[in-house]
């Protein structure tokens, strides 16, 4: 009798747009922009994204709003997160122990993106042009684009649950 295998890796993925946001302003300004010109009112959890790599801890801002009229939920999320630390592992060393910034990246296969604005669109009422469009016409926003959800390697860094 033959072994029937089933393959559940694309049941459990909930599908979702995802933009991606290059903007030089800090993470609060940029949700109070958005909640401006989209009409959004994105507000920073409780709790940041955590994101264990090896021993070290790495906290990720992270806005929500839940559109109930159109059952659908934003995320906007830094995608990078910069912590102070000390430097060198040899004490000998002539900067042993100075103090430094270090960056990590929550998607690291987009390394120049400075935020991700994910929408959960159950019924498919958010038009992702028109959405793009208006970030677009945001003056502190250098560009913004569509990020195809196929292009995402490490897409378990998206669940934010």
């Amino acid at each position: 009798m033959p072994a029937h295998k089933l393959v559940l890796n694309d049941v459990f993925e909930q599908p979702y747009k995802l933009l991606a946001v290059h903007s030089s302003v800090e993470e609060y300004k940029l949700a109070y922009l958005l909640n401006k010109h989209l009409g959004l009112k994105l507000a920073r959890t409780p709790k940041d994204i955590d994101l264990h790599k090896g021993n070290e801890s790495n906290y990720f801002a992270h806005f929500i709003y839940e559109d109930l009229r159109q059952y659908c939920t934003y995320h906007l999320v830094s995608n990078v997160a910069r912590r102070e630390g000390r430097t060198g592992s040899n004490k000998d060393s002539l900067f042993f122990g100075e103090l430094a910034v270090q960056k990590s990246i929550l998607l690291p296969e987009f390394k120049q993106v400075d935020f991700l604005l994910k929408i959960e669109d159950e019924l498919d009422a958010v038009s992702l042009k028109m959405l793009n469009a208006l970030i677009l016409e945001i003056p502190q926003v250098s560009t913004a684009y569509a990020v195809d959800f196929h292009h995402i390697k490490t897409k378990e860094n998206l669940i934010f649950d």
